[in-house]
């Protein structure tokens, strides 16, 4: 199950992802440099102190990923240990920008944020391109798999179990909407975002695996598929994509997907 979450094992990640503890570490050491020319003791010691924080983590990455008999102790994740690094990344270097960078120059907030902004607006259209890059309150959503699992809130009884396609996280169009969040309702196991409990906690495991092969192939379920779920799960309900099988009954349907009862 570990296996499965390549991103516990640090030997397994891409040069880009490197960049993200040899980045810290030498930006760190120039912050130091820069807090004792100016006499700021505290933000010198931080610094200096965030160096060996992110060795001693990094190398307890390589260690745990090393040894076959340490693969069970990589869900620990010692890398997250850089979590609290980036935050401190953040701040301290915003602090030397704002003080000694910007102030006063309305051109240079500009020239660092105008390009920093759509940046990040072009990734996030390309990261979710099926849903708005500002969602108001009070404006209906035009994701049509949020669509549904609103509707499925508002309409469906609360202790409904549903089963989904395992992976509709990663199904074009879905933009990673949470079902049990949106829908505030339960599901079977997915293999997406469940398998990270699973690896995490692994008594959980082997039922999170029983659900997702009892799930596949999801591409290929008729009715008396969703029936075998109904009998050995309790599933009540079931969201496919369109057109999906034939004859169940589904007072929802959009564009996308249908919500179908199962009796």
């Amino acid at each position: 199950m570990a296996l499965r979450q390549s991103f516990h094992f640090i030997l397994r990640w891409q040069w880009y992802e490197w960049l993200g503890v040899i980045g810290p570490l030498l930006l760190f050491w120039w912050f130091a440099r820069l807090a004792r020319r100016r006499g700021m003791k505290k933000i010198e010691l931080v610094s200096r102190a965030m160096i060996p924080y992110v060795g001693v983590a990094t190398v307890a990455a390589v260690l745990l990923a090393i040894p076959a008999r340490f693969e069970a102790l990589a869900r620990v994740q010692p890398a997250r240990s850089l979590a609290l690094c980036y935050m401190l990344l953040v701040v301290v270097g915003g602090g030397f920008l704002g003080q000694y960078v910007l102030p006063g120059r309305v051109w240079r907030w500009l020239i660092l944020f105008v390009p920093l902004s759509a940046g990040m607006y072009a990734a996030q259209r390309q990261l979710f391109p099926a849903s708005a890059h500002v969602e108001w309150p009070w404006a209906e959503t035009r994701n049509p798999w949020a669509n549904a699992f609103d509707w499925i809130r508002d309409n469906s009884p609360t202790s409904a179990l549903f089963a989904l396609n395992p992976d509709h996280m990663t199904l074009p169009g879905e933009d990673e909407n949470g079902f049990r969040a949106r829908a505030q309702r339960s599901m079977l196991a997915d293999s997406v975002k469940d398998k990270g409990a699973a690896s995490m906690f692994p008594p959980l495991s082997t039922l999170w695996l029983e659900q997702v092969r009892d799930q596949t192939p999801w591409n290929h379920f008729r009715k008396d598929d969703f029936e075998r779920l109904r009998q050995k799960y309790g599933v009540s309900w079931t969201v496919v994509e369109q057109p999906g099988p034939a004859g169940l009954d589904c007072p929802y349907q959009n564009s996308s997907v249908r919500v179908c009862r199962l009796e």
